[in-house]
Order: structure tokens, then sequence, then C-alpha cells
């Protein structure tokens, strides 16, 4: 494994309005923030300058990107420049939202080299859109989109999202459906997932609202899925689609098991030994920047067992799955090839469809068995 970080994830904390669904770090945007989280996020790029990387990949990410003002986001786009050294093929992110973007701040983002645009898409529906308590509509949606590819931008996601509370098998459809009218070359399509300190979370168990049937939610992914490829978007993660060539290459480095560099309240890292994160607290990590200090928190060291864990959960992602030299963990897989749940090619493992739904599940299972099988922690 590299010895030197080869991506770099930049958490930008700031919404203008907390979504109900969201459980990401981020404080309501003010200025008195913005300044504060400037100042300290470029002290950290100039301590950070000093280890060992080459990034291959950049990724802003939040939060709410576009949220800053045009002066921080050229302030910060700058000094990403000024203080690290990039791989000659760099691959450039940026997350935006149709609520918080114009053409002033698209052509800072073009200007500085940025290359790949994120849109928060979620849906085409705008019923759906208030009640997950986005501030953008459809249209605003698909002007936002059609205005990034005026700028330049070809390298273009949307995210969308499925099983929200009172969605149909048909509007979902026809998300997809706008989507690809639209030539988008990336699609992630995301299920929504039920977060602890969440305002959905709450509505949820009080029996307020309630999800669509666990059926329609698997109909959902696997029309999806299907609808997706059918319009040459290749699926190379569970919830990731691309034209050829366009491909997340930062996600990939993740599923890879690439080191990763985060800055910014809350951001991860890993160092190929190491997994260790910033304060998910603005003010804290900002404390600890004005003493010259990193804010990194040690979550855990990676052994030879945590590697294995990793590689599998990771590895099974994509459509490249894993390849295991344990005996013992192939005998477990080939109770659920049975199942056809996935496909065990030599000593390469991959979930089927079927099995990408109940993923998490079999991930579980992998997992305890790994915590608790001697023969597995000596092969």
């Amino acid at each position: 494994m590299s010895s030197y970080f080869s991506s770099l994830y930049v958490h930008i904390p700031f919404c203008m309005k907390k979504c109900r669904y969201c459980s990401f770090y981020s404080v309501k945007w003010s200025e008195e923030a913005e300044q504060v989280f400037i100042k300290s996020i470029l002290r950290e790029m100039e301590l950070c300058s000093e280890l060992p990387h080459l990034f291959e990949t950049i990724y802003v990410g939040g939060g709410t990107p576009s949220s800053m003002s045009p002066k921080t986001l050229e302030r910060l786009l700058n000094s990403l420049l000024t203080n690290f050294r990039f791989a000659r093929e760099l691959e450039f992110s940026i997350e935006i939202n149709p609520a918080t973007v114009d053409l002033e701040k698209i052509n800072i983002m073009r200007d500085f080299g940025i290359n790949r645009i994120s849109i928060g898409v979620q849906s085409f529906n705008d019923e759906e859109l208030r009640f997950l308590g986005r501030l953008h509509s459809s249209k605003s949606a698909i002007d936002t989109i059609e205005l990034v590819m005026r700028s330049g931008f070809e390298n273009i996601s949307i995210d969308l999202m499925y099983a929200i509370p009172f969605q149909t098998v048909e509007s979902w459809m026809n998300s997809l459906r706008m989507a690809t009218s639209l030539k988008i070359s990336h699609v992630s399509i995301y299920e929504l997932t039920l977060e602890e300190n969440t305002l959905l979370f709450k509505d949820i168990y009080s029996g307020k609202v309630s999800l669509p049937h666990e059926k329609d939610i698997v109909q959902m992914y696997l029309s999806g899925t299907e609808f997706l490829q059918s319009k040459e978007l290749i699926k190379y993660e569970i919830s990731n689609f691309a034209k050829k060539g366009f491909e997340c290459r930062h996600n990939n480095n993740y599923w890879q098991r690439k080191p990763y560099l985060g800055i910014g309240p809350s951001a991860h890292s890993f160092n190929g030994k190491e997994r260790f994160h910033n304060p998910s607290d603005l003010l804290k990590y900002s404390a600890i920047l004005k003493y010259n200090s990193l804010p990194h928190i040690l979550d855990y060291r990676v052994d030879e067992k945590e590697s294995l864990k990793e590689r599998l959960f990771l590895g099974l992602r994509t459509k490249d799955g894993v390849v295991l030299d344990s005996e013992c963990l192939l005998n477990l897989f080939r109770a659920f090839e049975e199942e056809n749940l996935l496909k065990i090619v030599g000593k390469r493992v991959f979930l089927t469809d079927k099995g990408m739904i109940i993923s998490n599940e079999l991930f579980a299972e992998a997992l305890l068995h790994i915590e608790n099988c001697p023969v597995c922690r000596q092969e």
C-alpha cells in the first residue's frame, strides 16, 4: 500500500437549512462562521502540506460547498492549489446545491481547475423535495444542470434518493427518466436511511409518517438499476452508475483502500495504518488549530483482522468484487451463492443485484464471522 496520501477530502460544514434526513455534520451558514472556518482550514492546509502526499483526486463536499461566498470559495481553492502537490491527471470534484449556486461561483470553480461537479438533486418531484426539506425545486435543479453544462463542464454527477415517504415506484422512475434525458454522465442512487438525531427519524418512530413498503423499495432499486443500465450507465458500485470513463476516481480510491487525507471539521482520514478524524465541531476544530496543531483524533489502528474486514466491506460494494485467500470465508460465501446473492469465480467474489439489495445484512454476517472465527484470523 502507498505510503503517501493519494486523495484529499475537504469538508465544508455549512448549510442554509438542515434537511430532515441528514446526519452529516453541518452548521447554519453565517458570515461570522464562514470567517472562523476559512481562517482555520487555511491553517490546516499549511500544516498538512508537510505530510507525504501526491493527490490524484480532490473532493470538496459537505455540508454545502456552494453556500460559501464567492470570495471565500476563491480563497479556499487558491490555498488548495498553493499548498499541495498533484498528479498530472487530477480529478477535482465539488458538490453544489441548486439553491446556493450561480454563474459567478460556477465560473470560479472552472477557473480554479475543478473538472467534476456533483449536484445534490435528490428528486425531480417537487412534493418529494419539499418533504425532504430541500430548498430547490425540480425546475431549479434542471436549470442548474443546464447552466453547469453551458459553462463547459462535461463530468457531471447527480444524486437521487429512493424510499422517500409517499414516493411511488412510478415517481422514482420519473426522476430517473428526467436524469437520463438531461444526458448526465454519472448518477448516484441512495436509499433513504434513518439516522438518529434527525427530524425524519423522530417522525418515523412517532408514527407521523412511514416509509414505503419493503417490496416497493426493492422494486425501486431493481427497476432503477435496470433502467440506468439500459441507458449505457454502467453500475460500478452498489449505488453508482456512470458512462464509460466517468466513474468517480475519488470514490474508487476509497473502495480500494488507498490512503486519503480529510481536512475541515468532521473530515475523516486513512493513512494505511490508522483511521482518524477531525472534531465534528467548528469551534473545537478552530481552537486546536490556533495552537498550530493538527486536530486529528484516532479512531483505530488497522491490524490484519481490520484490514480483512475493510477489504471485504469495501470491495464487495464494487463491480470488481474482492479477491479472498481465506478458504474459510469462501466456504461461508458458497452458501450465499446457492441463494443467488453472490457469485464466486476462482477466489473473486461478486455481489449479484439481489445480493446488493441486502448487502448490509450480508456484510454484517461476514464481519461477525471474521470476528469470531479463529481460522480466518490465522489464514
